[in-house]
């Protein structure tokens, strides 16, 4: 996430174009190997057991290494010693930048201070961004109000990583009463909690996410690609509602809807967050189901 968040900002600073950013991340995409393969070539798993772990993902919202760790198969230490051999994203995207002389350091020095005044970011929000960890980055894009939706996003926001592509990231979240739609789905969680969400095309970013979550190259948002754009939001809100069950709350899932064309969301008060999948975007929206 902070190749990108730091990456377009020197975009839209003109410091190097959309081009030579996709340069950069196809580097680093060529070095950065996922931790359960090199688990295993460290001999720490058996490739059994990573598979394991993968297919825990699918049904936890949580990392690798916590399942690793959970399940016996790693200890705290060989986390920790896989994690610096993986890299840290922040250091791998600098050192490209400035291996492909696109910037020298003294520069991306001055342009990270740039982008904290401009963000009004402190030391230690900077810190949270260069961690590259979505549940320190989030709660720097969402206003107090969207606070108390922070879980459903974080789960949403990681699950996209996971099943649809490792690069995207988020803008500033917005509350609203109105939300002018294009195509989209959604989905009602009923509990005591309860909240609706929905995954909104914006330019692009719903297709390129149903198409890789759907395995298949649809040309348009019809039937069915925002079925698999539900299918996908019902994994979103399945893991949602296992971690609030194992929290002793309730949530029941309503099957996805799906609406083809544009209308009009209103409701008190609506969570809007931006979400980019390389220059293409869409929005994750929350709002309380009562």
């Amino acid at each position: 996430m902070v190749e990108y968040i730091l990456g377009n900002y020197l975009v839209q600073r003109g410091k190097i174009s959309k081009e030579q950013l996709q340069t950069v991340l196809q580097k680093q995409d060529s070095v950065r190997v996922k931790l359960g393969l090199i688990a295993v070539s460290e001999g720490f798993m058996t490739h059994e057991q990573a598979e394991e772990v993968n297919s825990i993902q699918a049904t936890e919202d949580k990392r690798f290494g916590d399942i690793a760790i959970e399940n016996g198969y790693l200890t705290e230490e060989q986390v920790a010693r896989l994690l610096k051999k993986q890299g840290n994203t922040y250091l791998m995207f600098i050192q490209t930048l400035v291996d492909e002389q696109l910037l020298k350091m003294v520069e991306i020095d001055d342009l990270i201070d740039e982008f904290k005044r401009e963000n009004s970011f402190g030391n230690a929000d900077i810190e949270d961004i260069k961690s590259d960890d979505a549940d320190r980055i989030i709660p720097l894009f969402l206003p107090e109000q969207a606070k108390k939706y922070q879980e459903l996003i974080g789960v949403a926001v990681r699950t996209l990583i996971r099943l649809v592509d490792r690069h995207i990231y988020i803008g500033s979240a917005v509350m609203e009463g109105s939300v002018e739609c294009a195509a989209m789905v959604s989905q009602q969680l009923v509990g005591e909690e309860g909240v609706t969400d929905y995954f909104v095309e914006g330019n692009g970013a719903l297709l390129k996410a149903s198409c890789c979550f759907g395995q298949e190259d649809f040309a348009a948002l019809d039937e069915d690609a925002l079925d698999a754009a539900g299918e996908l939001l019902n994994c979103v809100n399945g893991l949602y509602a296992s971690a609030k069950s194992r929290q002793g709350q309730v949530l029941d899932l309503l099957p996805p809807q799906y609406t083809p064309s544009g209308s009009t969301l209103q409701k008190r008060s609506l969570c809007r967050v931006p979400v980019f999948i390389d220059d293409k975007e869409l929005y994750f929206i929350v709002t309380a189901a009562v």
